[in-house]
């Protein structure tokens, strides 16, 4: 079953979400993804509050070095489906590996055009930060993403080794 696009909205991180983000979280890490959270499982359930107010604060500038990052969940019938990061700027690391934009749809949700949907939504989004163009990256090895970046206009700029126990790296650009 595929999502429809008026089915999925992006919204800011909030505490509605809760329980069916504990539980996307809960699947990310039995397939061992859990990175992107900030915290492990037993913190985020203790103070669900806090890991919402720290991931809305990302949005801000904190350091010289810090890169602000605008987080987006993606939301279908009140459900947590995935997440979309926009990162604001790019270092030199991020213009490597990383990119604007990253994100992750829950495994119970893939296959439905939701990681395709939330670019989609997004790319808006980097706009309105000011951005002219985003970088997408993905492994080499992930056709699924690969096919997310390519539907939403990214063209492929190169593809890199970043070492040789690793995929390649596809960079692409998508013009706002």
């Amino acid at each position: 079953m595929r999502v429809v696009r008026q089915e999925l909205r992006l919204v800011p991180p909030a505490e509605v979400y809760r329980e069916s983000f504990l539980q996307a979280l809960g699947e990310f890490q039995h397939e061992g993804l859990p990175w992107w959270t900030g915290g492990d499982l037993a913190t985020i359930e203790r103070d669900f509050a806090g890991f919402v107010a720290t991931k809305l604060a990302d949005a801000t500038r904190r350091t010289a070095t810090f890169v602000p990052a605008t987080h987006l969940w993606a939301v279908t019938e009140e459900r947590f489906a995935g997440r979309i990061s926009i990162r604001h700027e790019l270092t030199a690391t991020l213009r490597i590996e990383g990119g604007h934009i990253g994100y992750d749809t829950v495994p119970s949700f893939r296959g439905r055009g939701v990681a395709t949907e939330m670019l989609r939504q997004a790319l808006p989004v980097a706009r309105a930060l000011g951005l002219t163009e985003v970088l997408v990256t993905c492994d080499d090895t992930n056709a699924a993403s690969i096919r997310v970046i390519e539907k939403n206009g990214g063209v492929l700029q190169e593809t890199l080794v970043l070492a040789p126990d690793r995929p390649r790296k596809r960079r692409y650009w998508i013009g706002l």
